[in-house]
């Protein structure tokens, strides 16, 4: 019986060389497929990465992804700051391009079964369903990153690294000559630049001074620029208070930002649009939500659902649910849903 083929996202780190390993002991056939994004120093990086893969004895393999990476990732995290919103460029590149495009390749051009991944992730089938899964790492778990990839997917994905913790995953690579020894970047085109140098490049023209508003709409003072600014920040608003006050709204469409007591950066409810349905959500229904990555869980009860949206109430109030980031819905250690805050 032939081997079963993987192909496994290669970046040369230690995760996903610890996931290429793992496969290849399990007696799976092995390739490496590693994105050509168009970041600088890329060419040096792949010499090392082909040079890694040569050492574990697997067939490397290139695709080319500058043009979709800009569309998908790079304009959408440009066009989201010029909008007003805080995006997530690592749900849309693995959403829209490492499990998508890329796995399409692998899947489809280079013919493999399965396609891998070195993320801190786990599936579980129910009644003939897939879902993702807490990992056993449960600290290093990456599936919120995941929450919005297309569910039939995952039949198809493999996690090699979900059953183990990080300390293992780095005796597994160790002594290696990895192609990239530094943790990932939460966003890999920015390339150490500063977040606000990088979009003045694109949107010059929302770098301009604007009004700070209070509570009640009145003008208070003045901003460099409302893009400046997120949900509960405090600091750099050149206003001088008594109080603490945090900048409670932004609005880059008209260049304000609005300030108050920490009191009113607390929200009652989510509501996230573009849904993910991996399981049947109705109203009622009560889950752990997460607003960002390092948020805490925080229990809501469903409202209203609908193909667009999901509306939820916070069993308690939630501090600073940012536009544009990801609302995930989980059931126990299950992701039920996932959506864009809106």
């Amino acid at each position: 019986m032939a081997k079963k083929r993987v192909a496994v996202g290669f970046s040369g780190g230690k995760d996903s060389t610890a996931a290429a390993i793992l496969l290849k002991q399990k007696g799976y056939g092995v390739i490496a497929l590693t994105m050509i994004l168009g970041l600088k120093g890329e060419e040096e990086k792949i010499e090392r990465i082909e040079k890694l893969a040569k050492t574990l004895d697997i067939p490397m393999r290139t695709v080319d992804m500058k043009k979709t990476f800009k569309e998908k990732v790079i304009d959408y995290f440009i066009r989201s700051y010029g909008e007003g919103r805080t995006p997530n460029p690592c749900v849309a590149c693995n959403n829209e391009i490492k499990f998508k495009l890329l796995m399409e390749n692998a899947l489809q051009k280079v013919g493999c079964d399965f396609y891998a991944t070195g993320h801190y992730a786990d599936t579980i089938e129910i009644d003939g369903e897939f879902f993702l899964k807490e990992p056993a790492d449960s600290k290093k778990s990456q599936i919120y990153f995941l929450a919005m990839i297309d569910r039939e997917r995952l039949k198809h994905i493999i996690f090699p690294l979900a059953h183990l913790r990080i300390e293992k995953v780095k005796q597994i690579s160790a002594g290696l000559p990895l192609a990239n020894k530094q943790e990932s970047q939460d966003v890999c085109f920015l390339q150490e630049e500063h977040l606000m140098d990088y979009l003045k490049q694109y949107i010059p023209e929302k770098f301009r001074e604007g009004d700070i508003l209070d509570i009640n709409g009145d003008r208070i003072g003045t901003h460099r620029g409302a893009i400046y600014f997120t949900i509960g920040q405090r600091r750099g608003t050149r206003f001088s208070s008594d109080r603490k006050l945090y900048v409670i709204k932004t609005n880059v469409a008209h260049n304000t930002i609005t300030l108050g007591e920490e009191k009113h950066l607390f929200s009652k409810t989510i509501k996230v649009t573009k849904p993910v349905f991996r399981k049947a959500v109705k109203p009622g229904d009560i889950y752990k939500v997460k607003v960002r990555y390092l948020s805490k869980f925080s229990q809501a009860e469903v409202t209203e659902v609908s193909a667009d949206f999901i509306r939820a109430r916070f069993k308690i109030p939630v501090r600073a649910v940012t536009p544009g980031q990801i609302g995930v819905f989980y059931d126990n250690d299950i992701i039920a849903a996932a959506g864009f805050i809106a």
